[in-house]
């Protein structure tokens, strides 16, 4: 890697996907909170915007839909 960013998410995770999350009882196969998942559009938005940013042409990243915990 020739560049790293970290960019400090916490507020914006909480308000716009954490919040949200429990106002609508998210839960899937009927008894796990959403949890890591629920991290991946905040963590895709962040990461488009640096592309953008940098004038990247592509963007990836290796995480799994559920978590970790597949």
């Amino acid at each position: 890697a020739i560049k790293c960013v970290v960019t400090d998410l916490r507020k914006e995770f909480v308000t716009d996907y954490i919040f949200e999350a429990l106002k609508c009882n998210a839960i899937y196969e009927g008894r796990y909170l959403l949890g890591t998942s629920v991290a991946r559009p905040c963590i895709a938005k962040e990461m488009v915007r640096i592309a953008a940013e940098e004038g990247a042409g592509f963007i990836a990243h290796g995480a799994t839909g559920k978590g970790n915990d597949q």
